[in-house]
């Protein structure tokens, strides 16, 4: 990244209670140490950034700063209409959101130390997640960075995302305890990289890097420049198992019970009976069905 080098700065001010808010001008005078032509836009609404997002490539941006939580970004990369968009910019997250995930596997998370990567110019190529979900004409595609819940655990992270993130990290084992007595009744049918598997009873994870909810290692085996998501399935769990299981989360010993299965794969079709729903980086999806394809270090992060 070069000094004079035009660069968009976006900040989500809802993100974090406002914290991005709150160390703006902190922020903004570290940035301009280094880069005196930042342009900045303040999101007003949800989705607002991916039109931002949108806006910036249409007008030449090659550079991308997002002050605010995993959903930022996630918005920035649905604003990109193809892989092609996706190879042409740089991303920098400068964390200021309840959970900062995704940045987690790379480095603490404190947004001087960030910025201060950010100003030295290094990238590194990650995967991209594409995604088609729903059928006919209500059929949609999106890209995630971090994780897409399926089923039980896309219904713990949407209760904690919409009720409970005023509680931080305790605000997901409530979720999920409220959500333990509704037990769980299901089939589901997955194709992965030409393999098939039918599950019952059972929820997953789909994720692209190590944490979701901030500190909550939900599955310790990812490697984001591997070319493949890892699959964390917990295999016809009972209300017992759930407590076990999410007792471990937050170390990653959830992956030594029994009843986690782990799979790594480049490509996935799930359906499901009933239709179970999906979320990907705190955003609701509906539901399935779902086709997953991973788009190997398809983009530029800065840190």
């Amino acid at each position: 990244m070069e000094k004079d080098d035009k660069i968009l700065l976006i900040l989500n001010p809802a993100a974090g209670k406002g914290q991005g808010k709150k160390n703006f001008d902190i922020i903004h005078s570290l940035l301009k140490e280094k880069f005196k032509n930042i342009e900045i836009v303040i999101s007003e609404y949800r989705g607002h950034i991916s039109k931002i997002s949108r806006n910036a490539i249409n007008n030449g941006f090659k550079r991308i700063l997002t002050i605010g939580g995993d959903g930022t970004p996630y918005e920035v990369l649905n604003g990109i209409k193809s892989r092609e968009e996706l190879g042409s910019i740089e991303l920098g997250i400068i964390p200021a959101g309840t959970g900062n995930s995704f940045l987690r596997d790379f480095i603490d998370i404190d947004y001087k130390k960030i910025i201060d990567r950010i100003k030295i110019g290094k990238t590194r190529l990650v995967d991209v997640v594409e995604i088609e979900y729903g059928k006919g004409k209500e059929k949609k595609r999106k890209y995630y960075l971090n994780i897409l819940g399926v089923g039980l655990i896309a219904d713990i992270l949407k209760l904690t995302n919409e009720r409970l993130k005023f509680m931080g990290e305790l605000g997901y084992s409530v979720s999920v305890i409220t959500h333990i007595f509704k037990g769980l009744k299901n089939k589901i049918n997955m194709r992965y990289d030409k393999k098939f598997i039918e599950l019952k009873n059972s929820a997953m994870v789909i994720s692209n890097s190590k944490y979701t909810g901030g500190k909550m290692k939900i599955s310790p085996l990812s490697d984001t420049q591997d070319g493949k998501v890892d699959i964390v399935i917990f295999n016809e769990v009972s209300r017992i198992d759930i407590i076990k299981i999410f007792a471990g989360v937050f170390k990653g010993s959830h992956m030594n019970h029994k009843k986690v299965k782990h799979i790594k794969a480049s490509e996935i079709e799930i359906d499901s009976e009933p239709q179970l729903l999906l979320m990907a980086d705190g955003e609701v999806l509906k539901q399935t069905p779902l086709k997953l394809t991973v788009l190997p270090k398809a983009l530029k992060i800065l840190i």
